[in-house]
């Protein structure tokens, strides 16, 4: 995910943006919002950013080894972190695993 691909929220990707070319970004992101926002795909192009080797000064590459990497989950640096629940019938949780898979397709 590269922030070009995501409509709208000029502002919070520029500072995003310039949080990594000033270096100084937080030890962690929280990145919130309404259900069926673009939080997740802004964590992604966030992320993707960082860790791109020929990022421009607007937007990861996406083409070098971590941006393929990024691009399939599989970046040795990108972790997800989310609630699991152990009770059988817990709908949030269940809705929340198959939001994220269907994320990853």
């Amino acid at each position: 995910m590269r922030f070009s691909e995501i409509p709208g929220l000029t502002e919070i990707k520029r500072k995003l943006i310039q949080s990594v070319q000033t270096n100084k970004m937080a030890h962690a992101q929280l990145i919130a919002g309404k259900e069926g926002a673009l939080n997740l795909p802004l964590a992604l192009a966030y992320a993707n950013y960082i860790q791109c080797t020929d990022r421009t000064p607007e937007d990861a590459c996406g083409v070098c080894p971590a941006c393929s990497k990024n691009q399939k989950f599989i970046h040795p640096d990108l972790h997800f972190v989310f609630p699991l629940s152990n009770i059988k019938n817990d709908k949030d949780a269940d809705r929340f695993k198959a939001e994220i898979t269907r994320s990853e397709e």
